[in-house]
């Protein structure tokens, strides 16, 4: 005689793991631009604040690194930005 198979998915209830993930994804767009929008603000202020106040003695490639991530941060404030005045 065989022994049963032991499938994983045999004991999960495929319904709630299905709804489960949708109420995961399915997250209000506006709190969810707002959450990034916070990260990207502070990303920023931590990197001008870097710059402002230790760019004496920073390294040239620490100093360019900073730099970038500066303008990167600054690139998508504008991004976020832009995708809130869409959404009105």
């Amino acid at each position: 005689m065989k022994p049963p198979s032991m499938n994983p998915m045999q004991y999960l209830p495929s319904d709630s793991l299905v709804l489960s993930i949708y109420d995961m994804t399915n997250v209000k767009k506006s709190s969810l631009i707002d959450m990034i929008m916070v990260q990207v603000i502070s990303i920023t202020l931590g990197a001008f604040l870097m710059i402002a106040f230790n760019a004496n003695d920073m390294k040239q490639t620490e100093l360019t690194y900073s730099m970038a991530i500066l303008f990167t941060s600054l690139l998508m404030t504008g991004a976020v930005y832009r995708r809130l005045s869409d959404r009105g």
